[in-house]
């Protein structure tokens, strides 16, 4: 079977979005199994515990920097 890897790079925002959005997946997940349902429920549930968890210890990378101060 083939499988594919992805690289995302997003921004703070998007960050915060894909965060509740995982995290209200996994609620959904969790209601439906209450249930009685099964797939593909345990299954997303478990793909999104592990993106969550990926995008939460992966490093952030400034992009940009202000210079209010800097009157030279």
């Amino acid at each position: 079977m083939t499988t594919y890897q992805h690289t995302v790079t997003v921004g703070d925002s998007e960050f915060i979005a894909l965060c509740a959005a995982l995290e209200l997946m996994i609620e959904h997940c969790d209601a439906m199994l209450a249930d009685g349902a099964g797939a593909p429920y345990w299954a997303h549930k478990q793909s999104c515990i592990k993106v969550l968890q990926r995008l939460r210890a992966a490093p952030a990378q400034m992009t940009s920097t202000n210079n209010f101060f800097d009157r030279g």
